[in-house]
């Protein structure tokens, strides 16, 4: 089987996303349906190969319900009917930075106390000693910028993480990063979780220090998320409906096979809550585009969407 790097770890090419069956007004947001289709669904992409599961302390239907997702991918894990050897190759990726209160005020923290909290938090709900893998989920806005990368390496100083990544930095900033504690090889980030999609090219930056470092690049929205999907799938976006055609496979894996084939250091965590969907993401490791495919489907994009606002506002830089 075909493993990309991620870190220490060999994974699968395809990871999951696990958000949409958490969050508000998504389509497991019921325990009923998660039951039926959720957790089956992730399953089924366990049992096609996935060994990556990635979520996030946030991911929840409201405020007072922090970590549910956490909890939903550890039950759906420990439920799963596979022996312990195959359960053991399950990696499961969790964030932490981004706070939820009373009335949904959302901020961020990047303070030791919090993350170290955070973290804590995050490992009972998913009934582990160590989590696998912990990534900054936003940058705050208040703390000098090399401050809140050191609280992220104490985490696994202290032994509550395994590896640490960082989500939404921009080059700049994982320049700065790599300084302080470095890549892979040296004990440092292993994983960038950024925006990526044939709509969203904009930090082609990023993935290029990602290729020079060893770094696994995981693109949330690999498919422009759930609202924009049907630009592509209409055929509104790039060439993907044809060329899809032309292979007998949807646009969707055709996508996920364009973000595989467009860097070695890629691994898309498409999101979904059914069995079908998850299997047709899974084939998308199976396809095989030539330099040619990948260049023509890239030339028949659009300029990028406008740039997200998740990067801002940055943190500073210590003078």
């Amino acid at each position: 089987m075909t493993t990309r790097k991620l870190g220490p770890w060999s994974v699968f090419p395809i990871g999951l996303g696990c958000m949409n069956v958490s969050w508000p007004r998504g389509a497991a947001v019921e325990e009923e349906t998660r039951r039926a289709s959720a957790t089956p669904g992730i399953q089924a992409g366990l049992d096609a190969g996935v060994t990556l599961l990635d979520t996030a302390d946030i991911y929840a239907p409201a405020w007072n319900q922090v970590g549910h997702n956490e909890e939903f991918v550890a039950q759906a894990l420990s439920t799963w009917e596979a022996d312990p050897g195959h359960k053991e190759k399950v990696l499961i990726a969790t964030k932490g930075g981004i706070t939820r209160s009373d009335g949904e005020k959302w901020g961020r923290n990047g303070s030791l106390e919090y993350l170290v909290g955070a973290a804590e938090r995050s490992r009972d709900r998913l009934g582990v000693e160590v989590i696998d893998l912990w990534q900054h989920h936003r940058l705050d806005p208040s703390l000098p910028f090399e401050t809140q990368f050191e609280n992220v390496l104490e985490l696994k100083s202290r032994g509550i993480v395994s590896e640490v990544g960082v989500s939404n930095y921009n080059a700049a900033q994982l320049s700065k990063a790599l300084d302080i504690g470095g890549g892979p090889d040296q004990g440092g980030l292993i994983s960038v979780q950024n925006e990526f999609s044939p709509m969203y090219r904009h930090d082609l930056e990023v993935l290029e220090i990602c290729e020079d470092h060893g770094i696994a690049f995981l693109p949330w929205s690999p498919l422009g998320g759930s609202k924009k999907v049907n630009r592509i799938t209409s055929g509104e976006v790039g060439d993907f409906v044809s060329m899809a055609g032309d292979k007998n496979v949807t646009p969707e894996a055709l996508v996920l096979a364009w973000l595989l084939a467009y860097s070695p250091v890629i691994i898309p965590i498409p999101g979904a809550t059914r069995a079908e969907t998850i299997r047709d993401s899974v084939s998308a490791a199976d396809i095989t585009l030539t330099g040619d495919e990948v260049d023509a489907l890239t030339a028949s994009l659009p300029e990028s969407l406008p740039r997200s606002e998740e990067l801002e506002p940055s943190p500073p830089f210590r003078e």
